[in-house]
Formats: structure tokens, sequence, C-alpha cells
């Protein structure tokens, strides 16, 4: 769900964890790619209100690539609920392997687990009125390409963000953002210039303080490629928050590609949110 501003002198700290499995092979035309992968990324996110109107956000992330141990519980998950397997059948368990190729080049070859500092994020926020908000982010290349923690550019986007009550239980929030991208380090002669990206999704209080949700998620494609991987992407995220009574919310979800192979097969989203 979107961040709002908040009241003036306040603060809120997130915690959040992503947690996610990768598992194809693709061809099309001069291009091949293989994507064998788990990835987890940690994000500290730091919110400060500094007036009625405006305020600022820092995000610091941690991201690492590697074999993982997701497999052999897709794997089952598959076979009890009779899914395909897709390519996880002809690929070995908990390994990496990130390939791309094309024209017979390669141009990106991955096969050892890597970690570290991600791209830092910094936001300046903006309450235009008490359902809409918008925000400038600015991306740095603080992480490291060849790792896959950055994109070794700078990133400028502009998000638009709104929600809306209907009723005493139920609500609906949305986001449209435009995003220009630098010129990165990662295939870099594919690259596009504009990325743009939006989420739509509802909240349902069910109980006390438990909150159930769903959103979609889309962007359009950062590279020039005839592969589904880089292109456009769809995704449906389920699931929920409980707010405690200390002022801490426990948030847990996954998120499914809507779009086969166009994205994650799966991601395990976990995260703890305080404001004071």
């Amino acid at each position: 769900m979107p961040h709002t501003v908040g009241e003036r002198g306040s603060w809120s700290i997130d915690a959040d964890l992503f947690w996610g499995s990768t598992a194809l092979i693709q061809n099309s035309g001069a291009e091949s790619l293989v994507v064998d992968a788990e990835t987890r990324e940690a994000r500290f996110t730091l919110q400060r209100t500094i007036t009625d109107r405006f305020a600022l956000q820092l995000q610091l992330p941690y991201r690492y690539t590697g074999g993982g141990n997701l497999d052999g519980f897709i794997d089952s998950w598959h076979d009890a609920f009779g899914m395909s397997e897709g390519a996880r059948a002809a690929l070995p368990s908990d390994q990496i392997d990130i390939f791309y190729s094309r024209a017979g080049s390669s141009q990106l070859d991955m096969t050892a687990a890597a970690d570290g500092l991600a791209d830092i994020q910094a936001a300046l926020g903006y309450q235009i009125n008490p359902s809409m908000t918008a925000w400038l982010n600015v991306k740095l290349p603080t992480g490291d390409a060849d790792k896959l923690t950055g994109s070794g550019a700078t990133d400028v986007s502009l998000l638009l963000a709104a929600q809306h009550r209907i009723g005493d239980r139920w609500s609906v929030f949305g986001q449209g953002a435009v995003t220009w991208l630098g010129d990165g380090e990662l295939l870099p002669a594919r690259q596009r210039s504009i990325v743009w990206s939006g989420l739509a999704g509802m909240s349902l209080r069910a109980w006390r303080g438990l909150s159930l949700t769903a959103q979609v998620d889309a962007h359009t494609a950062a590279f020039d490629s005839n592969l589904d991987f880089l292109n456009e992407a769809l995704v449906l995220t389920v699931g929920g928050d409980y707010l405690f009574a200390s002022g801490w919310r426990l948030d847990l979800g996954v998120s499914e590609d809507i779009a086969v192979e166009h994205s994650p097969d799966v991601v395990f989203v976990m995260g703890v949110t305080r404001g004071w």
C-alpha cells in the first residue's frame, strides 16, 4: 500500500523482506536467457514528516542473489496442486545460474552467489489533499551491477498515490509512476530511458487489527527485448497486516506472476512498521 505523508513531526520506520524464486529458460530469435536463482532483499525505510504537507524518506536495501533453498518447497507446492513445474524440471535444485546472450555473444553470466548494499533511495513527499500524495524519488548507484545489487545509474521517479475509504471496513488504493533511467551498466545497449508503472488494490478490515489486502502491480519494459522476462510485467499480491496495540504493524503477503515468466515465479513479503 502506498506511503502517506503523516502528521507534522511524525516518524515511521519500516523493515521489509522480499524473498523470491525464479526458474526459467527463454529463447527468442538471437536472444537466450536462463534465470535460476533465489533473491532476498531487506529494505529499511525511515520517514520524517517535516511540515503539514512535506515528508522526507530514506531507504537502505541489502540484496542477496544465489541458489537459496526454496526450490524443494516450490516443487512440493506444485505437486500438491497439480501445477506445471515449467523450466524447474530441467534445472538443478538450489543452484544459481543467470545467463543472457545475444547473437551468440554472452552479455551476462553469473554462477556464484553475491550480496551487498543495493541502490539507496531518497524521496520527498507532498500531501496534495487528504487522499492523494506525490513523491519525487531518487535512486542512487550505491549497488554493484556485477553482483546484481544495483543498476550502476541514478534514476529519478515521480509518482502519485491515492487512497479512499469505502464505509467503515473497505478501502481502495492506487499509484502511478514514471521513472527516468540513467545510463546503467546492466545490458546498457538494450536499456530504455523511461519505465511506467502502477498498482491498484483493495483492503478489508476483517477483524479488530487484522486487514486483508489484494493488489495488482504492473510496469513496462526496461529493456528492448523479445524475451518475456525482460518485458512488461503483471503481478498479483495477496496478504494482510495486523496492527498491534503497541503501534507495531506486521505485514505478510505472497506475490505471483499473472503474466507468467515475466517476473519472479513467487515472492514472499514480510515486514514490520512502527510510527510515532
